[in-house]
């Protein structure tokens, strides 16, 4: 019996590990979900914030603030795929970006830019 509870022991601890493993390989999306913020200036010098809150079950909003004030909300779904982050938007658009993500900062290459977003 005692060799018995080790063995189903050690098979849920090489489950665990697996699944661990697995997360760790798809590039990071396990820590995606979150509020991520980026804020600056346009090149004109006009103050931007904006906000990409990244949901465990798969969906995303975008909210845009422009010189102080509310300027758009974007709703959408993304899939994390190896370093491919894909983001399907509301309006039908779909974005493909490159990423990295640390506990503190999520970084999207796309379209020739690349943006950094600190967590909130």
């Amino acid at each position: 019996m005692k060799k018995l509870f080790s063995i189903l022991a050690l098979l849920c601890l090489s489950a665990a590990l697996l699944c661990a493993c697995s997360k760790k390989s798809a590039g990071g999306s396990d820590l995606l979900p979150g509020v991520w913020v980026n804020a600056g200036q346009y090149s004109e010098g006009r103050d931007f914030v904006e906000t990409l809150t990244v949901n465990a079950d798969g969906t995303l909003r975008v909210h845009l603030d422009y010189q102080g004030a509310a300027y758009a909300d974007l709703d959408g779904t993304w899939v994390g795929s190896g370093k491919t982050l894909t983001f399907t938007m509301s309006d039908g658009t779909v974005r493909v970006y490159d990423y990295a993500v640390s506990q503190t900062e999520l970084t999207l290459e796309g379209s020739g830019k690349t943006v950094a977003y600190q967590r909130k």
